[in-house]
């Protein structure tokens, strides 16, 4: 990788810092078939590196969620092979990542990263990386951490830790997610809504009424106790799930005034408020944006 890259890499996660910094005052504006890839057969151990692999499920944000730390306010996962509309859509409305923003101009690994997660967790995030097992060197002096290679990448002040994902972040960063896939921290436990969905785009964030720490500050600043966003390509469209558990206040007027004004049905059950429908791909980002941060 050369320097103009590592550049770029560094420059992504100071904007995504950035743009969280003021993500509560933000407004977001703004499909082919969907394509199974096999991952039964990828052996970790391919990458050709030594130490501690990485070898955790991946198949949606509820299996991501259990490798990020307990202070995580803010995940999403994709799986960029099922629609390169909904790719093209998440990379305008969600924060800055190296996977999407520079998905076709830098070639982190020798094979394309099929789908990955991005988390946000006190004042650091990461990135997963799925991507397919193959030989990747490294220049510098790797750090050894809880038995996993931390491999540098060039020029800047990121990490790799290879395996099934690719764990990829600030060494600070890099480090909490170590501690917990070594038993040595606790992971998340306060997400309930992602788990067992399919989408192909899956989010979720702690609203304000959920988080008691008050150095913890979510992202988005939803009066509700977490949200869930989720599409997924159908019938020359998108469907788009919304999801917010105890809504309440300016949020829950804008979810519903959002609703009827994008034609969406709304469900209510006990604490749940539930949006969907079906999206035309001219309106995927707007209504991606609107129900990320009504």
């Amino acid at each position: 990788m050369n320097q103009k890259s590592s550049a770029i890499i560094v420059a992504v996660f100071i904007a995504g810092i950035m743009v969280l910094s003021v993500f509560s005052g933000y407004v977001m504006r703004g499909g082919g078939p969907p394509e199974i890839v096999s991952r039964g057969a990828w052996n970790p151990s391919d990458f050709g590196v030594g130490g501690r692999l990485i070898n955790w499920d991946f198949e949606g944000l509820g299996d991501a969620l259990g490798m990020y730390p307990e202070d995580l306010v803010f995940a999403f996962w994709i799986n960029m092979t099922a629609s390169e509309n909904l790719t093209d859509a998440a990379a305008q409305v969600l924060p800055p990542t190296v996977a999407l923003t520079f998905r076709d101009q830098l070639n982190l690994y020798p094979s394309p990263i099929d789908s990955f997660s991005w988390g946000l967790f006190g004042d650091e995030f990461v990135e997963f990386h799925w991507t397919r097992p193959a030989p990747l060197g490294s220049r510098g002096l790797s750090v050894v951490y809880n038995g996993y290679q931390m491999m540098p990448i060039e020029s800047t002040d990121l990490f790799r830790v290879m395996g099934t994902p690719v764990l990829f972040g600030s060494e600070p960063a890099v480090k909490k997610v170590l501690d917990v896939l070594s038993g040595q921290a606790s992971t998340t436990e306060v997400f309930v809504l992602p788990y067992d969905e399919a989408d192909v785009l899956q989010m979720s964030c702690l609203g304000k009424d959920s988080v008691e720490n008050p150095n913890i500050m979510p992202p988005l600043g939803g009066e509700y106790v977490e949200s869930y966003l989720g599409a997924s390509p159908s019938d020359g469209g998108f469907i788009l799930t919304a999801k917010y558990l105890s809504l309440r206040g300016a949020s829950e007027m804008r979810v519903r005034d959002l609703a009827e004004s994008w034609g969406l049905s709304v469900r209510d059950e006990g604490k749940m408020v539930t949006v969907s429908g079906l999206v035309e791909p001219g309106n995927l980002v707007g209504t991606l944006g609107a129900f990320a941060a009504p």
